[in-house]
């Protein structure tokens, strides 16, 4: 089954904070990233299509990138503008983004 991650970046706030979940749908992920851009609660928002897969040593669920996701961000007139990705390469890239903003709000 495929799943699709969202998560999003937080503002740069004195106490972090970003949102994510897991959706059956595409657009309802974008949807639901792109509400915080617009309610000003983040900067950035990524949603990445996943599949469902058991761990083979535990059996446990999990969730396995598949490389196709979606960045946005709010453009200059305030609109939320999407651009598509694929790739491994520009997942891990994002998922760094996300890590290193964080880890700047916190130190900051």
């Amino acid at each position: 089954m495929i799943v699709y991650l969202w998560s999003t970046v937080a503002r740069e706030t004195p106490v972090p904070h970003g949102n994510l979940g897991v959706s059956d749908d595409d657009g309802r992920a974008r949807g639901a990233a792109e509400e915080c851009i617009r309610l000003g609660q983040a900067r950035l928002a990524y949603v990445e299509a996943a599949r469902t897969v058991m761990t083979a040593h535990s059996l446990s669920p999990c969730y396995m990138r598949t490389g196709l996701g979606w960045r946005a961000a709010a453009g200059p007139a305030g609109d939320v503008e999407w651009v598509q990705f694929t790739g491994s390469d520009a997942a891990a890239g994002l998922r760094a983004l996300a890590e290193s903003a964080s880890a700047a709000i916190t130190a900051g």
